[in-house]
């Protein structure tokens, strides 16, 4: 899997393609900590997800990580453009519960 993070104001950007499995969710996942620490008035996470075309249950709690991290600075979880396929298995785990999901990297920004 390929990507790219950056912070724009608030928010922590990441931006994928590929497969978020076991084999790449630690590179992800240090990348993000990462991110994260070095970055103390980020408050929201945004996933621009359009170029995601798999993603597991390590994935998965990969993403329920950093949102809990992003939670206890009073911030959001938000999914930009997640393709049907993705949105499911997001809907399915309950992340629809906990996070937004909007059709735009603007969006995302503006609602965080």
């Amino acid at each position: 899997m390929r990507f790219s993070i950056d912070v724009i104001g608030q928010a922590l950007v990441a931006t994928m393609d590929g497969d978020l499995d076991l084999h790449t969710c630690p590179q992800f996942k240090e990348a993000l900590t990462e991110a994260l620490a070095k970055n103390t008035q980020v408050k929201h996470l945004v996933l621009d997800v359009r170029n995601l075309s798999f993603i597991d249950s390590s994935g998965l709690g990969v993403i329920l990580g950093r949102y809990r991290d992003v939670q206890a600075r009073g911030g959001k979880l938000i999914f930009v453009k997640a393709n049907p396929h993705i949105k499911r298995v997001l809907r399915l785990s309950g992340m629809h519960r906990i996070a937004d999901f909007v059709d735009s990297p603007t969006e995302a920004l503006e609602r965080a």
